[in-house]
């Protein structure tokens, strides 16, 4: 059995799907089951959101188990106990293949082996490690998603724009030389990782010295009052047209991702929300990376 932890917002979803989506494309007739049981119990962000986005039902774990047996699972991790360590006290024994080092321990405390692998690196030899298995990883690597690109871009189908508001921000961006320039916020405040607005004036003034053409900026962030307030600090200046996109909270966010991979050149942020409009966008001639 191989399982897969699966938590966070709509990227991280995404990343733990595509790698397991990886896994099943390159071993036919074989199943990675994604752990569904934190999204059970907790709803943090906009909840589980593959299916309700983008229409994709992955393997999940729940589905091995009767309901019985799943409700003691859950009542063991209200506990504090992880799957695997559930699952090893049950008579299938497992190890785990930890991309995160040590910072397994917050959501999957476990008192079993535990493999360590580079964090965001493509290290495909950790798919055939033998036996039963529990991966805890983000995998936010594009390499993974690179060598079943055509079929993935097919499970990552959006659905179609319908309200004014997106509708006319599509038009804009298909219509123009449109530049998306996303800005976590929020969390990464908290935890110290927003980024330095010098960065953000870096990656702009590369882009207007190295890009031809004449571009408008679209502007994408949790924080778009914050990013009105710094628009000269940011470099917005350097752009004759920018447009803050807005309106997409309570579990609209993926439509800024949406709007995101539909622009033809893209600055790239260290969001995996934006990572994942990088991979998804078929029409970008450009981008700056800032990561």
């Amino acid at each position: 059995m191989r399982i897969q932890f699966l938590n966070g917002g709509l990227a991280n979803q995404a990343f733990q799907y595509i790698f397991t989506r990886d896994y099943e494309l390159s071993h036919p007739g074989e199943v990675v089951y994604m752990d569904d049981s934190y999204f059970a119990l907790n709803t943090v962000h906009n909840g589980y959101e593959l299916e309700k986005v983008f229409g994709i039902r992955p393997h999940m774990l729940s589905e091995c188990f009767d309901a019985e047996v799943w409700e003691f699972i859950l009542e063991e991790r209200r506990r504090g106990k992880s799957v695997p360590q559930i699952l090893n006290e049950n008579g299938i024994e497992m190890y785990m293949i930890s991309e995160v080092g040590d910072g397994y321990r917050t959501f999957n405390p476990f008192d079993g082996r535990v493999v360590q692998t580079p964090t965001n690196q493509y290290c495909p030899e950790i798919q055939d490690m033998p036996d039963d298995v529990y991966y805890h990883g983000y995998w936010v690597n594009g390499k993974w998603f690179e060598r079943y690109r055509e079929v993935l871009l097919k499970d990552f189908t959006f659905p179609e724009i319908k309200d004014q508001g997106n509708r006319e921000y599509l038009h804009r961006i298909q219509s123009v030389n449109s530049v998306s320039l996303h800005i976590r916020r929020g969390d990464y405040v908290t935890v110290g990782w927003a980024m330095d607005p010098k960065w953000y004036r870096y990656c702009i003034d590369k882009f207007k010295l190295t890009i031809p053409g004449q571009w408008e900026l679209f502007v994408f962030s949790d924080d778009i009052p914050w990013c009105k307030e710094h628009g000269n600090d940011l470099g917005f200046g350097k752009f004759k047209n920018v447009t803050y996109v807005e309106g997409n909270t309570h579990g609209r966010n993926y439509m800024d991702m949406q709007l995101m991979s539909k622009c033809k050149a893209m600055i790239m942020s260290n969001s995996a929300f934006c990572y994942l409009a990088w991979l998804l966008n078929v029409d970008r001639k450009y981008y700056i990376d800032i990561r």
